[in-house]
């Protein structure tokens, strides 16, 4: 009998483990860097402001924060994700503002 079947078995599935283990880098190559990504300016969508404060609108309330929003993503302590469709690609000011906020 001989060996050859158990060795291409061997072969075989030490490549489709390589193969499997890879995925994972290969899929972090792609992504881009959280730092990389561009900051949200006063006005960008949904009458967002990078301080609070500087918020006239009329649905605006003292103490809603990005930061304290349902939308926040986390971040550094200055500027973060918004998981808002209108924000996507952007970051925004954990102490920013926008229409869209909703209480956590």
């Amino acid at each position: 009998m001989s060996n050859t079947p158990n060795a291409n078995r061997r072969k075989f599935l030490r490549q489709a483990s390589a193969a499997v283990a890879a995925i994972p880098v290969v899929s972090l190559v792609g992504m881009p860097a959280a730092s990389a990504a561009e900051q949200a300016e006063d006005g960008h969508a949904h009458h967002y402001v990078n301080d609070a404060a500087d918020s006239d609108h009329p649905d605006y309330a003292a103490g809603e924060k990005c930061k304290n929003c349902a939308f926040w993503g986390g971040g550094d302590a200055q500027w973060g994700q918004c998981f808002h469709a209108e924000f996507q690609g952007v970051q925004v000011n954990a102490d920013g503002w926008c229409d869209a906020y909703v209480g956590s």
